[in-house]
């Protein structure tokens, strides 16, 4: 299938031929009939290719924040490769779309293949022939809506949820300023609500267009005089309420707001404008500001979005889809109607040369279709790429399972050259697309299945969520493929022991991604130390905050515990030579934090050593990552943060130093090849198990207030 794309590392635009992306379940695959151009929000991207790093950064200095302190805790080739990894990228466009339902995911309720549906969302209703679209970002397209029409559902929600932040009754009257297409929309569900609409622009014609859709006044907003004006329209009070669409680096509307809105008005942003609040004229009014999120109540939140919980009606009326829905009854029931408002019609394939027209403004556009070829082949699940290498004998020949961010600039980075890249699958066909074409990919699929029965194929990397791993481990196990899994390697006992039998029955190499025991620093570490010596160890991790709305917090993918302290489980037990014995967790109440952020997990191991895992999400984030500290055999040794070693013996102390944050990435690429060359596995199966037992055991000790004993009997 055919997808728009946006690199901005190469300042270009192009249409890509990608695979289909996958049907997940809780969503829907939807073919692409129409979809709406946003002029200003798509050609503000555009244009903000154009700026050099230096302007992009004066533009976002929160993310200049988090990439200075990422260069501070990984140093600077790490920190590059990440950034140029998000701007030497495809990303895609489109947000507002409708289109047929062509497959259900599993989960979906109400909505069937077949149906018609007008979607919602950036990243998901993508510029592109095929979709996945989560059910809650669908809604269905009443009979008699104009498919057209339609397509702007999507754009017309964002208007639809600032009017409703204005809380408007009928009889009032309500300003809008700005009156591009959001603009010309909100004027007519103004109308439709009972309510005057007046609208101010810096054009004309769009001030003469919205009185052609029903505006009770709209003029040029150069004029000065508005306070009388207005005030003579409405019985001396001014607007009850003001909505500002416009996007500029300009305060004036904010101004014209303060000036034409009565007493304690409500001022509704839904645009990207300059915000410095007349203090004396904001303030003697008492107005009330406020800023519409997007669609409405559910956006931005996973829990709805992916996972398709829905807010109750009774206590959240208007959620994102449920506004798309008062849309489209709208359409239906004539209260409003898009056809005016629709200035362009192209074909999906011209679109790189219209999205350059945009940004140029070679003539006004106000609300920009495209419309899609109906002939899409739904089975193109896997593309392959031109000038792909020519397969190297005895080379490991490489399956990889997700590319994100970790994987595209930690892990492919050092394979690139050393394996034989074959096959790339992502649940997005851009995504497997751009990485394919990155790093040197024979081909790119978003069905990972393609990869288990390709033949040339004998070692699969899965770096996917962490609720995927066990079951991608067991199905590549027995189609006879080596593994190396990201960590963690389940999430369950019972994912555990379905590995444990699919292993023994395969004898396959199985690598889980603890990259520590890999890296100098720690490497050192552990030469410093005597086998068969029982250590004392304290080992402190700064976690840093993770906000309950991101993935890795979801329920379903076992919490941080299982997700990340087995990474510091494996460095013990790589420095100790020796198993996990017994467990015991205990935690620190943080209101705003998981049980599971701010923990300490005691772990006796075989060779009588004693513990204590710090994993605390609680501190700065400037503090360094992670500390440890060795006391044993007449010696203490201090660890800090992957540069440098301090060892105090015999009255005396030593430091090494070392120049950058190596956390043994690439050596651990390394030596997933050589293990799948010899067959030999780098840590033991049974050491595996065992860690990630551990860090389950450790929740149920959290849960109980109880030790829990580690045996590999139980698995």
């Amino acid at each position: 299938m055919k997808q728009l794309a946006q690199n901005l590392r190469k300042k270009s635009l192009t249409i890509e031929e990608v695979p289909i992306p996958a049907c997940k379940s809780g969503g829907v695959l939807v073919k692409t009939i129409y979809s709406a151009v946003s002029v200003g929000t798509e050609t503000m991207k555009l244009k903000n290719a154009d700026l050099s790093y230096i302007q992009m950064a004066r533009k976002k200095p929160e993310q200049v924040a988090e990439v200075l302190g990422t260069l501070k805790q990984l140093g600077p080739v790490a920190t590059y490769r990440k950034v140029m990894n998000k701007l030497d990228s495809f990303s895609p466009l489109g947000y507002s779309l409708v289109g047929e339902v062509m497959e259900a995911g599993k989960g979906v309720r109400n909505i069937k293949v077949g149906d018609i549906v007008a979607c919602g969302g950036a990243g998901n209703a993508n510029h592109a022939e095929v979709n996945f679209i989560p059910e809650k970002l669908c809604a269905k397209v009443p009979q008699g809506v104009d498919l057209k029409e339609a397509s702007l559902t999507t754009v017309a929600a964002i208007a639809m949820q600032g009017f409703r932040q204005t809380q408007s009754h009928i009889g009032e009257n309500v300003a809008v300023i700005g009156l591009g297409l959001l603009g010309q929309i909100l004027i007519q569900i103004i109308n439709a609500n009972g309510c005057r609409a007046f609208g101010f622009d810096i054009s004309k014609s769009k001030c003469e267009l919205a009185i052609g859709n029903g505006a009770y006044f709209a003029e040029v907003a150069g004029k000065t005089n508005f306070q009388e004006e207005i005030g003579s329209l409405t019985n001396g009070f001014g607007c009850d309420s003001v909505i500002i669409t416009t996007g500029t680096t300009s305060n004036d509307p904010i101004v014209l707001a303060g000036n034409i809105a009565r007493d304690r008005a409500k001022v509704v942003d839904i645009g990207i404008t300059r915000m410095d609040l007349p203090w004396d004229l904001y303030y003697h009014k008492e107005l009330d500001f406020r800023f519409s999120r997007s669609y409405g109540p559910g956006r931005y939140d996973p829990s709805y979005e992916e996972e398709g919980i829905d807010y109750p009606v009774g206590y959240v009326r208007w959620t994102e889809q449920r506004n798309m829905m008062s849309v489209l009854q709208l359409l239906k029931d004539r209260k409003i109607s898009f056809l005016k408002l629709i200035s362009h019609e192209f074909d999906f394939t011209e679109s790189e040369k219209i999205f350059l027209e945009l940004k140029e403004a070679k003539e006004e556009y106000l609300g920009v279709v495209l419309k899609y070829d109906q002939n899409v082949n739904l089975n193109q699940r896997k593309i392959a790429l031109k000038n792909a290498p020519a397969e190297k004998t005895g080379q490991v020949r490489l399956g990889v399972i997700g590319a994100g961010n970790y994987a595209s600039t930690m892990l492919l980075p050092f394979l690139k050259g050393n394996a034989n890249l074959t096959g790339i699958a992502t649940a997005t066909g851009i995504n497997a697309k751009d990485k394919a074409v990155k790093f040197g990919f024979e081909y790119a699929t978003t069905d990972y299945r393609e990869m288990l029965s390709d033949k040339d194929i004998n070692t699969i990397l899965i770096a996917t969520r962490h609720n995927q791993h066990a079951n991608m481990v067991v199905d590549a196990l027995n189609h006879g493929k080596n593994v190396y899994v990201e960590k963690p390697l389940a999430i369950s006992v019972d994912e555990l022991k379905l590995i444990s039998e699919s292993y023994s029955s395969n004898g396959r190499v199985l690598m889980v991604g603890y990259n520590r025991r890999f890296s100098p620093s720690v490497q050192f570490l552990k030469r410093q130390m005597k086998r068969e010596v029982p250590y004392s160890i304290y080992y402190q991790v700064n976690a840093g905050h993770i906000p309950p709305d991101k993935w890795y917090q979801a329920p379903g993918q076992g919490g941080r515990i299982i997700g990340e302290t087995c990474h510091f489980i494996d460095t013990l037990q790589y420095l100790l030579d020796a198993d996990p014995v017994e467990v015991y967790a205990n935690s620190t109440t943080v209101n705003d934090m998981p049980e599971q952020d701010n923990t300490f997990i005691t772990i006796k191991f075989s060779n009588g050593s004693s513990c204590v895992l710090a994993y605390l999400a609680d501190g700065d984030k400037n503090y360094p990552k992670e500390k440890i500290t060795v006391t044993g055999y007449r010696t203490n040794i201090e660890f800090n943060n992957f540069r440098s070693v301090i060892v105090f013996k015999d009255g005396k102390q030593s430091k090494e130093n070392f120049f950058t944050s190596d956390k043994g990435q690439k050596k651990e690429m390394a030596v997933l090849v050589d293990s799948v060359k010899t067959g030999e596995l780098p840590v033991s199966f049974n050491s595996l198990l065992l860690n990630t037992y551990t860090t389950i055991m450790a929740i149920k000790s959290l849960e109980t207030g109880m030790s829990y004993k580690i045996n590999i009997e139980d698995l």
